[in-house]
């Protein structure tokens, strides 16, 4: 976690919000959410409370449902993954990240009666993972790491409580997938992680249409400030912010805790070593064959929301 970074979010959303007044009373911005995810945090945070603006939450199960709300012109905005946002654009999204945080909640995750003791011993087998998802990235990411081509399982495309479901039953071997799916698996039904997704670097992105970019840029950067803030609270009190997210989403105290300690979501500025680790996710899609169009890294990001020096 990078303290600088995080110090520096602070304080640019501390002068952002002082300047909340210059915005104009009225205007709507549309934010896409994913379960436990932004809003969650910026309630827990209190960052919400003097929005001088509306916003309008949509909640989705996973990225891909959002990542079509925003491509139809239904939302401004929404929180993805690395991977989805990847996949979206190859195929056709007109939007940007705009924010990022370090993310490390994926693991892959098998039955803890199962054989299996690494990546290797999946071969073969069928894992579940959500196409184009930060889980199938983790995968494709574990096969490469271990020699292996991405054909050497059997990716079986389903949603994520699904998934899991199917774990348990037996009609898949493992699934890839993310927070709070992760936790709940662990703590709830007794399965265990093969692959940490702690050891492969990933981001998440508050991303925009390049409509809303243009038309409502002023009340997205007030948001990113205020969903900076809530950031780095959320790293700074993983204890506090896991009961309040328990009851925010309604899931567990444990499985808060989990999901928080494991996720992080310490915020990034968009730099350098941001678009190394989106082109990272964007060569990957490609050589696996999962998209067919050869993406810049810096094409797909905007740093003109990002704290300035």
């Amino acid at each position: 976690m990078n303290s600088r970074t995080i110090l520096k979010y602070v304080l640019s959303a501390t002068l952002a919000l002082a300047a909340t007044s210059a915005l104009a009373q009225e205007g709507i911005l549309r934010v896409g959410d994913q379960r436990g995810n932004a809003r969650a945090v910026m309630e827990a945070a209190g960052v919400l409370k003097d929005v001088p603006y509306t916003v309008e939450w949509s909640e989705f199960p996973n990225a891909a449902p959002l990542l079509e709300a925003l491509t139809a012109d239904a939302l401004d905005a929404g929180s993805v993954g690395d991977a989805p946002l990847t996949f979206a654009t190859a195929n056709g999204l007109k939007a940007k990240g705009i924010f990022a945080t370090r993310y490390e909640g994926n693991a892959i995750i098998v039955r803890n009666d199962a054989s299996f003791a690494s990546i290797k011993d999946l071969v073969g087998k069928k894992v579940a993972v959500v196409k184009g998802s930060a889980g199938h990235a983790l995968l494709l990411s574990a096969l490469k790491q271990a020699g292996l081509k991405s054909d050497a399982v059997e990716a079986v495309y389903l949603p994520p409580a699904e998934a899991t479901l199917a774990l348990n039953n037996g009609a898949v071997d493992a699934v890839s997938t993310w927070e709070p799916y992760v936790s709940f698996a662990t703590l709830k039904t007794n399965d265990r992680i093969l692959v940490d997704g702690k050891g492969f670097p990933s981001l998440s992105y508050f991303i925009a249409s390049d409509k809303a970019i243009g038309d409502k840029h002023d009340l997205l950067k007030d948001f990113v400030a205020r969903n900076a803030e809530a950031r780095a609270w959320g790293v700074a009190h993983p204890e506090e912010y896991s009961k309040i997210i328990a009851g925010l989403v309604k899931i567990p105290e444990d499985v808060a805790l989990g999901k928080q300690k494991r996720e992080l979501h310490a915020p990034q500025l968009i730099d350098d070593s941001v678009i190394k680790l989106q082109q990272n996710t964007i060569d990957l899609y490609f050589e696996s064959g999962l998209t067919t169009k050869k993406l810049d890294a810096k094409d797909v990001l905007d740093d003109s929301f990002r704290p300035k020096s």
